[in-house]
């Protein structure tokens, strides 16, 4: 599968939208990602998240749902060269 390329703000942006529709995190403030070479942890994806502000919402649901979120993004999106 091909993943479609975006900036690091556009793929922060689907982490966060995803996020907050889950159950208790629509108060998590902000995921911010960082590049890394692809490997097996990243499910090949040239990205990871670097940190998450859960604001309001637990911090357990924050992350599980992060995890989710950033399992599936993985496997769809790459950042664009030069992020």
């Amino acid at each position: 599968m091909t993943r479609v390329l975006k900036t690091a703000d556009e793929i922060e942006t689907l982490l966060l939208r995803d996020v907050r529709q889950q159950r208790h995190c629509d108060k998590v403030e902000a995921i911010r990602i960082r590049p890394c070479p692809p490997d097996e942890d990243s499910n090949g994806a040239n990205w990871k998240v670097a940190s998450v502000d859960p604001g309001q919402a637990s911090r357990e649901f924050a992350g599980a749902a992060v995890m989710i979120a950033m399992d599936r993004l993985q496997r769809e999106v790459s950042v664009a060269p030069g992020e």
